[in-house]
């Protein structure tokens, strides 16, 4: 027998000690009326009991019926509490999820909107960037260039979120009613922000073709299929491109997305070094001069987080990550931050 089967036991046994014989009368019924059956059917003339006498139910059964009543009641409570408890904890697992994520991969220059819940858990982690509560009854998020879809805010905007106001997602933590999502906010509207997405994706596919037929550029097969599909975020492109104009580069890795993140969000990080056909390949020397390379870099082409690391073969590379969304129309025509 389980803890929680014992509990439910001794619940029901102890309500059944509520209720001594006396305190419950007994039911009664009312006398059905005489029914007929065919005798197809084994049926004929039911007998009905005498109008005076009723249908009686002792007082002891009573008791029993009332005492599964109760426990049933209280196994329904307990079961409740314990979903709850369940659903709780999983919403908080999402939500410190989303709020690390948010912390170290949003860029501070973004305004991200949240309930005041998210928001806090935001600051605790030194979100430096400016935060909007989304407050109950108020929807006033055009400022802002993401959002940390909780349930609460579902609740406020209801399906209009996704075809209206936030209609890409760059990362999602959790499941079900517990899922939070960090989404992209684009004041013109899903089908404009949609547009923006498909000739973005476009021009990456350009850039990356490019990049892939170089032979400035070495890489896995991995990385070079992710160049051609566009998939490589478009400040990684032209980094790399600046680059491999002045040496011979090896591309290592393009990082992930964010978890749970749609299909058309950039692949924002990337390991190389220079190419091992080049003196100093993975020497101080090579690593200072890609390291000042990447900081003389404007917005939005520096690298939020930039340092030479070293893989479990021994080799040193730099790792230069751009934070979230990625911008839209870097190598086009209408430049717009979003994906």
């Amino acid at each position: 027998m389980t803890p929680l089967e014992d509990r439910v036991r001794q619940s029901l046994a102890g309500k059944a000690r509520e209720f001594p014989p006396g305190a419950v009368p007994p039911l009664r019924r009312p006398v059905r009326r005489r029914r007929f059956f065919s005798l197809a059917y084994g049926g004929g003339e039911r007998k009905e009991a005498p109008a005076s006498r009723g249908w009686l139910v002792p007082a002891a059964a009573a008791v029993t019926v009332a005492a599964v009543i109760v426990g049933s009641a209280t196994v329904s409570h307990v079961l409740h509490q314990q979903n709850g408890a369940g659903t709780s904890v999983e919403a908080a697992a999402a939500r410190n999820e989303a709020a690390s994520w948010v912390a170290a991969q949003v860029s501070r220059s973004a305004v991200v909107s949240c309930d005041p819940v998210m928001c806090q858990a935001l600051a605790s982690r030194g979100f430096s960037g400016h935060l909007d509560e989304v407050l109950p009854g108020v929807i006033h998020i055009w400022p802002s260039g993401v959002i940390v879809a909780t349930a609460t805010v579902r609740r406020e905007f209801g399906g209009d979120l996704n075809s209206g106001y936030a209609p890409g997602i760059i990362a999602s933590f959790g499941s079900g009613s517990s899922q939070v999502d960090v989404r992209v906010i684009d004041p013109r509207g899903a089908a404009v922000y949609k547009a923006a997405v498909s000739a973005d994706l476009r021009s990456r596919k350009l850039g990356g073709a490019e990049l892939a037929n170089s032979s400035r550029i070495t890489a896995p097969a991995i990385a070079w299929r992710q160049l051609r599909a566009g998939r490589v975020d478009a400040r990684v492109l032209t980094i790399l491109t600046g680059l491999a104009a002045a040496h011979p580069l090896s591309v290592v890795a393009f990082g992930a997305p964010g978890p749970g993140a749609g299909a058309g969000s950039p692949l924002r990080s990337v390991e190389f070094a220079w190419s091992s056909e080049a003196p100093g390949a993975g020497r101080p020397g090579s690593m200072r001069a890609i390291m000042a390379f990447l900081n003389a870099q404007g917005a939005p082409f520096r690298p939020a987080q930039a340092a030479v690391i070293r893989l479990p073969d021994g080799r040193a590379v730099v790792r230069a990550e751009f934070t979230a969304p990625s911008p839209l129309g870097l190598l086009g025509p209408g430049r717009h931050t979003g994906s």
